[in-house]
């Protein structure tokens, strides 16, 4: 790759015209190549120097430089510099005059002591899940659970930036962190966890002394007065000390932390790995809340669009795949609607959308052992998507044992779900029982299933809870259909989730647990707290 198109590459990564392709390579030529990463370096201080000396408002052009007089060489980079900013500035004044610029993106200009203003109607760079204990304080950048290039403050508990581009940054509080484009952020104060996932073009996180380049990871970082420690859980990032002069890069690799003195950045020192704790996934509170009784849980907070393997949810060995034979189309992600349903705040969620004819199924991440006289429970909320009055218009939600045999799959497989006719239904190893009065048309239910084991076969429950219904916190003395079976499975491996071809399914909050508590939300009365203006409140459900 010559210099020129190494400078082309870098450039449109600035501005976000890159593209995958491109940006792959240019992440391999930085990982091993110095040269290309002190250009990299130098193109980043340039363009961040041109947006700083734009917006400077107290800038001076009788300002000079202590020290030695440059070398002509520097003076010839410096008018460069200043040739670079004339033209940028001559495209901006042509830009504003524009008939038609109020169609584009307007672009945020910020002064280095101030935080970044949020410009009305500037397009929105993901959206905010907070945790229960989650307190975010009002900023221009938070708006009805979204946010845009500007600072966000946690003043305490976690809150999570799940970033459009495909990186997710969990904030501890209090932390303060400075949006400045779809793959860039600065850390202020606190401590941020990064997750650069598999569809994520990378991501760049600034300190005040260094830029951190991911190379495919999970990282974490704190921030004091003191010292900044990077931890790396997978993959490796490059730490780059903004200034050359005080020392040079340090790659840190999976397994490793290291910690920075902030008077110099550029010494690293090793500090033992796995000491603190971190808050990675806010679904793991779900888990906690559970008491460890939840074997199992996905709240498919995916980003939009077709469903990704392994992006959302815990106690699988992977993520979600096609059943059919081959490979075949996976269900998509879509934005859950702003209401509350059985409890649970739904705005600013996702959940999943089963097409007519999706078949997926995800891998237990250790396959679930029944002996006799133990129970399994299953929640889920299901809603039609789409009116049908046609056959094959059904949603199956089916327990498979272990077995490379597909015959005694589907006869050993226990099951739960609607009927074409809108009638829910049990099979438990294919004795299967229906209830005539059908789930409402177009309401979000909550089902819960119950598996019990004993020395006489199994028995198969199915409870459902329309809306507005209260929930029991115990479990009920009469469920709204029962199945027995002589017929038990040892064990259960996977679960598969089937729509007919007729009609498309909404389907969202899947938890697999041992006891009824671990899959049931809270009834207990919502307790109203004065929560900030911006600030966006979703539990642990």
């Amino acid at each position: 790759m010559s210099d020129q198109s190494l400078r082309q590459q870098i450039v449109d990564l600035i501005d976000g015209t890159i593209s995958d392709t491109r940006h792959d390579a240019l992440q391999e030529r930085l990982k091993s190549d110095a040269a290309a990463r002190r250009l990299f370096r130098e193109l980043m201080d340039v363009e961040a120097g041109l947006r700083t000396w734009s917006a400077d408002e107290g800038y001076s052009g009788n300002a000079t430089l202590a020290g030695n007089r440059p070398s002509s060489r520097r003076r010839s980079w410096r008018l460069a510099m200043i040739s670079t900013a004339v033209s940028l500035l001559a495209v901006a004044v042509w830009w504003t005059q524009r008939p038609d610029r109020d169609r584009f993106e307007q672009v945020e200009q910020r002064h280095p002591a101030a935080p970044p203003v949020s410009v009305p109607g500037e397009s929105f760079l993901g959206r905010v899940v907070q945790r229960g204990d989650g307190v975010l304080q009002p900023t221009p950048s938070l708006q009805q659970g979204r946010f845009t290039a500007g600072t966000i403050r946690l003043a305490s508990g976690a809150a999570e930036l799940r970033f459009d581009s495909g990186t997710n940054v969990i904030l501890e509080g209090p932390c303060e962190l400075t949006v400045e484009a779809a793959h860039t952020a600065r850390l202020l104060t606190g401590t941020v966890c990064v997750d650069v996932t598999e569809v994520s073009n990378g991501f760049v996180l600034e300190t005040p002394e260094a830029r951190i380049i991911d190379e495919g990871t999970q990282y974490a970082v704190v921030l004091d007065e003191e010292a900044t420690e990077v931890h790396v859980f997978d993959g490796s990032v490059i730490w780059i000390p903004t200034d050359p002069v005080s020392g040079s890069e340090d790659r840190i690799t999976s397994g490793e932390a290291h910690r920075f003195l902030r008077r110099e950045p550029g010494r690293p020192h090793r500090i033992p790995f796995g000491q603190r704790q971190f808050v990675r996934r806010l679904e793991e509170s779900v888990r906690q809340a559970a008491g460890g009784e939840l074997i199992a849980y996905d709240g498919f907070e995916n980003l939009a669009g077709r469903l990704r393997r392994g992006r959302s949810g815990f106690g699988w060995s992977g993520g979600w795949e096609s059943a059919r034979r081959g490979r075949g189309p996976l269900a998509e992600v879509i934005d859950a609607p702003d209401n509350i349903v059985f409890g649970m705040e739904r705005s600013g969620r996702r959940l999943l959308a089963l097409r007519g004819g999706d078949r997926i199924r995800r891998s237990f991440e250790n396959p679930v052992a029944l002996a006799p006289g133990t129970t399994l429970f299953i929640s889920v909320l299901v809603r039609p998507r789409t009116p049908s009055v046609e056959a094959d218009a059904s949603v199956r939600i089916v327990l498979e044992p272990d077995s490379a045999s597909p015959r005694y799959i589907r006869r050993h497989s226990v099951s739960f779900g609607v009927t074409s006719l809108g009638q829910p239904f049990l099979n438990n190893a294919g004795t299967v029982c229906e209830t005539a009065l059908p789930v409402p048309a177009g309401k979000t239910c909550l089902f819960i299933f119950r598996y019990l084991v004993d020395r006489r076969g199994s028995t198969s429950d199915l409870q459902i809870y329309r809306p507005d219904e209260p929930l029991d916190q115990r479990e009920p003395d009469t469920w709204t259909e029962s199945c027995h079976s002589s017929d038990s499975s040892p064990g259960f491996v996977a679960v598969r989730l089937t729509a007919g071809a007729s009609r498309d399914w909404l389907v969202d909050e899947l938890k697999v647990g041992t006891t009824w508590s671990s899959i049931v939300p809270s009834a207990e009365p919502r307790t109203e707290r004065q929560q900030p203006a911006g600030a966006l409140l979703v539990p642990d459900q």
